[in-house]
């Protein structure tokens, strides 16, 4: 067999690793073969593909007016920072921003402040109060029924509402709305730390016990004109999130503060699930299904304080105070024997949803947790009848 001709002076010979017959182009390494070579390199590039292509066909509408993206361009979205979040939703003036920016804070002129004549009935707390204050309105003429509300309105929030709102209207009634899934939340003070999927700026005070009474602190800003004003100036704004790092427990710079990061989809995914995996281990030292709530923990405590302190400054006011309690979806009634040995002792009115709505049928439920419309309207239909008899007991005797 004739030996293999030698490559000419200066040329390199092909290596052939497999030991066939040496290709063309072998010599010179394609970067399909760098790639084969480092498979974390094939890793990286369809990350990068997905990445790019998720922010580019799933890019969130750019108007913050624009209140209905698309299910997949809200589930890229959920994990930015809640500083990216705000940034994107927050302009100079309400025509240019979100309008969930307007929701929810305590000082509002924007409330009703004069009475027509008919029993004013006034409830603080959550769009499960919002809604049933518009099944009464429907129902019964008889009464001058509002809502003093705002998304996820957590007790302490309500109470903060409470305060501020009779200062500018009295109510014959007033009603406190108290929901087992906010409760774990009682300690928090502002929509942000609250709620990372939905980032609500409003704020209110963080109360804690001393010496057995209850006292509060308030953040720097509890309006949206002192939102604006904080939020667009560097320097107070990090006066307040260092104001949320000694004060809210909920607060976490990892979801809160914005970055680069926040450009990436995956990294917001990630993000996203971090702040879900924290907030179920934060309500589970509060509540589970198995116990039901922690009743040493802070946040049970401040809100049994919260409920007693509510009707004491209402009945000093000449005010009926009264509360609704909303039972979660798959709760059961915890919440309701959380509060009925206080609400006994101090002999509160009240309405429990459970009683209408059991809270382990999923049938009396919405997907958004509200309650389906025909057992919303038997609770406002309860309620009106509970109202009712509250006012009658007030009436002086007739011969």
């Amino acid at each position: 067999m004739p030996s293999a001709k030698p490559a000419p002076p200066g040329k390199r010979t092909p290596r052939n690793i497999g030991g066939g017959p040496a290709r063309a182009g072998e010599g010179q390494a394609s970067r399909g073969t760098v790639l084969m070579r480092w498979p974390a390199l094939w890793i990286l590039f369809y990350l990068a593909a997905m990445d790019i292509g998720a922010n580019v066909f799933f890019a969130y509408p750019q108007d913050p007016r624009n209140t209905s993206p698309s299910t997949v361009q809200r589930y890229f979205e959920y994990g930015r920072s809640v500083e990216g979040k705000l940034s994107r939703m927050t302009g100079p003036t309400d025509e240019t921003s979100a309008p969930i920016v307007a929701i929810g804070w305590l000082v509002n002129d924007k409330l009703p402040d004069e009475g027509d004549g008919r029993p004013v009935v006034t409830f603080y707390g959550m769009s499960h109060a919002k809604l049933l204050v518009e099944d009464i309105a429907s129902t019964d003429g008889s009464l001058a029924v509002r809502a003093v509300a705002a998304p996820l309105g957590v007790p302490t929030w309500s109470f903060a509402a409470y305060l501020h709102d009779r200062k500018r209207l009295h109510s014959d009634v007033v009603v406190l709305a108290v929901m087992t899934d906010t409760i774990p939340l009682v300690a928090a003070t502002s929509g942000t730390t609250m709620y990372f999927d939905g980032a609500y700026p409003y704020t209110w005070p963080r109360y804690y016990l001393a010496d057995g009474s209850l006292q509060w602190v308030d953040p720097p800003f509890l309006s949206e004109q002192g939102y604006r004003e904080f939020f667009f100036d560097d320097a107070l704004w990090s006066e307040y999130v260092d104001w949320l790092a000694e004060h809210d427990p909920h607060y976490d710079p990892l979801l809160f503060r914005g970055t680069f990061l926040d450009r990436s989809s995956l990294v917001r995914l990630l993000r996203r699930s971090y702040a879900l995996a924290t907030r179920a281990a934060r309500r589970a030292t509060i509540y589970d299904d198995a116990r039901g709530f922690d009743e040493s923990a802070e946040e049970i405590t401040i809100l049994e304080s919260i409920v007693e302190e509510f009707a004491q400054r209402a009945r000093r006011a000449g005010s009926v105070p009264m509360v609704y309690i909303v039972n979660s979806l798959n709760t059961g009634d915890r919440a309701f024997r959380l509060l009925h040995p206080l609400l006994s002792r101090e002999e509160i009115p009240f309405l429990s949803s459970h009683e209408i709505c059991p809270p382990n049928e999923p049938g009396n439920y919405l997907p958004d947790s509200h309650f389906v419309p025909a057992k919303n309207m038997e609770l406002a239909l309860a309620m009106s009848t509970l109202i009712h008899e509250q006012l009658d007991a007030r009436r002086p005797a007739t011969d």
